[in-house]
């Protein structure tokens, strides 16, 4: 075993550190308490009620089932790391482990090109307004939802079968598997490229926005009249694009706050074999990078008027259907 690696499984969890244990595992407890719910509600909720069933919404929908899956996936390979022997098991030329990973992989590679969808749906409506209807149908959405999870796996499964991995010694961890080399691939595909992609639309989607703005606050009559009222309805669909907008922004934020700590920690404790990272910090890395599965539901509450009051709406006939089968039980 090489140096590096032995003090990377310094501070595995395999020594019973209660307090570690504690607060590594119990906020994914916590984290998971919120992803799971959380994300079966916007799925629930967007594919129930017709007014919100909009290709946008289609692609956050599918993030959700993304990120839900995450929920479940992401804590078992989490739960590897105290060097389950089951972990080493193999499964024909791979191993559990390998499994998990590669997983762990494909569902963050597919949440990362979900928002990538989502940053282009929100840069043709404010940017060609006139071509979104054109673009941006439930027929194309229902074509690049499955190209987004089929690549996703597909570079997943690809990383993995071309290179091969050290012995890792039943510690199931990804930087004790793989080299600077894969780091640097995933850094590119995971959080470069997506992370380029989106900033780079956003940039010009706020220019836009501005111009939009001062546009109509300029051709807005004085006096009630027809034309005003026109300009209004304009304002208000343009001010839902916005909001929506928004939203994606706020997406894309956590996304890049989540990741850029698990990327920096990659790095360094590949390539520096002298460096001894805390394995508390590791442990929130890991924390924060699990923690944006879960921030869906807020954000969509937050920012969407409509989202909110479907849900007040489903949970206030969830709650009277509870109350009466109680009653009648009762009685």
């Amino acid at each position: 075993m090489t140096t590096n690696t032995t003090q990377l499984l310094e501070g595995v969890p395999a020594v019973l550190d209660v307090i570690f244990l504690t607060y590594y595992y119990g906020m994914f407890l916590l984290i998971a308490c919120v992803n799971v719910p959380g994300n079966i509600l916007v799925i629930v909720t967007v594919l129930r009620h017709e007014p919100l069933r909009q290709p946008c919404n289609y692609y956050i929908s599918s993030l959700a089932v993304s990120d839900l899956i995450l929920g479940f996936v992401y804590p078992l390979y989490n739960i590897s790391h105290i060097g389950i022997p089951a972990i080493t098991c193999p499964l024909g030329k791979w191993s559990v482990c390998r499994i998990l990973v590669s997983q762990v992989l494909a569902l963050e590679i597919c949440s990362s090109y979900h928002l990538v969808a989502i940053t282009v749906t929100r840069y043709i409506a404010i940017v060609h307004p006139l071509r979104y209807h054109h673009y941006i149908t439930t027929r194309s959405t229902a074509i690049w939802i499955p190209i987004i999870w089929v690549l996703s796996e597909g570079i997943a499964v690809a990383q993995y079968t071309f290179y091969d991995p050290v012995d890792y010694k039943g510690i199931c961890r990804y930087e004790l598997i793989f080299s600077l080399h894969h780091v640097g691939i995933l850094f590119v595909i995971q959080l470069f490229l997506p992370l380029t992609v989106m900033v780079g639309l956003y940039c010009k989607i706020a220019r836009i926005a501005r111009r939009h703005a001062k546009v109509m606050s300029l051709h807005e009559p004085p006096r009630p009249s027809p034309y005003r009222i026109s300009v209004s309805r304009s304002s208000s669909i343009f001010g839902r694009e916005v909001k929506s907008t928004i939203m994606v922004s706020i997406l894309l934020f956590s996304f890049a706050v989540g990741w850029t700590p698990m990327v920096i920690y990659f790095f360094v404790s590949i390539a520096c074999e002298t460096c001894h990272v805390n394995r508390y910090i590791r442990a929130s890395a890991r924390i924060l990078l699990y923690m944006t599965s879960a921030v869906n539901i807020f954000i969509y509450a937050g920012r969407l008027g409509d989202f909110r009051e479907f849900i007040r709406r489903d949970l206030r006939k969830t709650f009277r259907c509870v109350v009466n089968k109680l009653q009648r039980n009762t009685n």
